[in-house]
């Protein structure tokens, strides 16, 4: 991949105070690991320049005062893996950079699966935000990271090296004592024997198959997995068998509920000894659901279980704990999930002492782990609508971030788990009517691009504020969720996007110019033969029309409009085509071959968004009060 880094580093040596990229390409394909290697290379000191520094952007750090990153002394490069799930983080990494910044270069670069959904829209939030360049996409294909290498070549230098690695742990005391045999770099090829003919699949497929082959021949038990990932869960589950048994009382080890244990780590997460508490809690209670009401169980139990987690999986950005991978938790969630006859997620999402961030999380990963077990979304959908006035919001958000069609899948089995569950005779009627309202606004919108001039996110913000003031709610009930900011106060503000004064005064010449010419072509067509017999009453046509258009830029430029409210769809075709109509009557020669109702359609239509755009950077847009502002806005 020499060319690829070649071609981010000099991105990265470019001038600029600080500037945004993505590196997109799918699972496995290289990304993180090519970061490394680039950071390899700007840490190497320069004849004229410093060295660089950098690093991966923890998801739960110790503090969040971003504004310190822009005064380092050296220059800086920030990886956000994921970046596609964490947009807020980034915009508070760029906004703290915009603020304040007196240090040397930093460069974000944001590793996601695609730039397809959710890049664009980020792109022109960062940009309101005079992040500097942010236009930058680099693509890690399928191949590159094989550079001149075959399949069969990565696959022989990975079992070299992984038997290698095996044998220095086990050199160190860390061997499993159960393998049989010892750890061979040729052993024999199970999962990697049509290797040669994977061409087509990620860096990370053959090193799979190559380490499924290593563990296979140390341990016979494991070639009895029909897939290289079941062998990898495999071994897995015995190291958390040796981590248990060092922790937990003799004889004590419950293979099961240290599974559902690592599950629930890696779904809720636990950013403090708190958390993690509440998640061993509510692991505990889930595994033992299906037995009824049970004691509480011993807190030295409880707590002997969280050290197992602690020290299994240590954290290594701040967190109380870290989290086994993706692929082999989503492998390990799906076992569990059909263990319990798919009723895990549905129960884990409900329990009482799940903090409020946890099931938010949940709800998060779940979204995103759909796409290859979809068998996980049902549980979930089946949990919000159980608890819709808890879940559901959360659940709207979860799309956040999903490519357009996942985001469609899961916004329309929550609708469907909606609609199913108010059928039931205990059903409440006004919360599943709020509830089948707030989805069905919710799949209205495109969830991969801004609303106006805002995000997703705030888009569910603003409607859980209109329900907010609907009910009456004073402010302090509808900001009292365990410190949930997800429903703000139901006052209004104006915001203003940030524009420069070029665009300011360019799209303000573009409105007036676009008045003057409805208010001429309006002037003709009373002149015309067809009009003018109606006496004085037809001037009147010059002065609705102009306020008509202006009523448009007002509505659409100050008001977050409601996409359900059929003036909102009505309203501007309604004034482009009549003002269509009185330039047809007007019977004005214009130049080109097009004919008149084809090109004045497109001039109004272009005038009207001019004047739209033009009203709300000059008056701004009303918003919610106490809602998250979007980046670059202003009261």
């Amino acid at each position: 991949m020499a060319g690829l880094v070649d071609e981010i580093e000099r991105w990265c040596r470019g001038t600029g105070p600080v500037g945004v990229a993505a590196v997109t390409g799918l699972g496995g394909t290289g990304k993180s690991r090519m970061v490394i290697e680039l950071l390899d290379r700007l840490s190497t000191p320069l004849q004229h320049g410093r060295p660089w520094s950098g690093g991966f952007l923890a998801e739960t750090p110790a503090h969040t005062d971003y504004g310190l990153l822009g005064s380092a002394r050296y220059p800086l490069l920030i990886a956000v893996d994921l970046a596609e799930t964490r947009r807020a983080q980034v915009r508070d990494v760029v906004q703290a950079l915009a603020e304040q910044h007196d240090g040397e270069r930093v460069r974000l670069l944001l590793l996601a699966h695609t730039a397809s959904d959710w890049w664009p829209s980020l792109r022109r939030e960062l940009r309101r935000e005079q992040a500097g360049p942010v236009s930058e996409t680099f693509h890690v294909a399928l191949g590159d990271a094989l550079g001149r290498q075959t399949p069969e070549d990565i696959y022989v230098d990975a079992k070299v090296a992984f038997a290698r690695r095996i044998r220095l742990l086990q050199q160190a005391g860390l061997g499993d004592d159960k393998w049989q045999e010892t750890v061979v770099a040729d052993a024999p090829r199970h999962y990697g024997a049509s290797i040669e003919h994977a061409s087509d699949q990620p860096v990370i497929y053959h090193h799979i198959a190559a380490l499924a082959d290593v563990l296979a021949c140390a341990n016979p038990d494991f070639a009895r997995k029909d897939h290289p990932m079941e062998v990898l869960l495999a071994n897995e589950e015995n190291y958390l068998r040796r981590i248990a048994a060092a922790h937990l009382p003799h004889g004590t080890v419950d293979d099961k509920l240290i599974r559902t244990l690592v599950t629930s780590q890696f779904l809720a997460g636990a950013r403090t000894a708190s958390e993690g508490a509440r998640a061993v809690r509510v692991a505990f209670d889930v595994h033992h659901h299906s037995y009824g009401a049970t004691a509480a169980p011993d807190p030295s139990r409880l707590a002997a279980l969280n050290d197992v987690l602690a020290a299994a999986y240590p954290a290594t950005d701040g967190a109380h704990w870290g989290a086994i991978g993706t692929p082999l938790a989503t492998a390990l969630l799906t076992e569990v999930e059909t263990d319990s006859g798919n009723e895990f997620v549905e129960s884990f999402l409900q329990h009482d002492a799940l903090e409020h961030s946890q099931r938010r999380q949940t709800l998060r990963v779940i979204a995103h782990t759909a796409q290859e077990a979809p068998e996980l979304a049902a549980g979930a959908h089946r949990a919000v609508a159980a608890e819709p006035e808890m879940l559901l919001p959360l659940a709207a958000k979860a799309a956040a971030g999903l490519e357009s069609e996942q985001a469609h899948r899961w916004l329309t089995g929550v609708k469907e788990a909606v609609t199913e569950q108010a059928r039931r005779p205990d059903a409440d009627p006004d919360t599943y009517q709020w509830a089948a309202n707030f989805v069905a606004q919710t799949a209205m919108w495109p969830v991969s691009e801004p609303v106006g001039l805002y995000g997703y996110e705030e888009f569910i913000d603003s409607l859980l504020a209109e329900d907010a003031a609907d009910n009456g709610d004073s402010d302090d009930d509808v900001g009292d969720d365990s410190g949930d900011a997800d429903r703000p106060p139901s006052a209004l503000t104006f915001l203003r996007p940030q524009v420069g004064w070029p665009t300011r005064i360019l799209v303000t010449l573009m409105s007036l110019c676009h008045l003057i010419l409805v208010a001429g072509v309006t002037s003709s067509a009373v002149h015309s033969s067809d009009l003018k017999q109606g006496g004085w009453s037809v001037w009147l046509f010059v002065a609705l029309l102009l306020s008509g258009h202006v009523a448009m830029a007002a509505m659409y430029g100050s008001i977050q409009m409601n996409r359900a409210n059929m003036i909102t769809w009505v309203g501007p075709p309604f004034i482009v085509g009549l003002t269509t109509l009185l330039a047809l009557t007007a019977d004005l020669p214009l130049p080109g071959p097009w004919p008149p109702w084809v090109l004045w359609p497109v001039v109004f239509g272009g005038g009207l968004y001019s004047l739209i755009f033009a009203w709300r950077i000059w008056f701004g847009q009303l918003r919610t009060s106490g809602a998250p502002l979007p980046p670059g806005s202003t009261h």
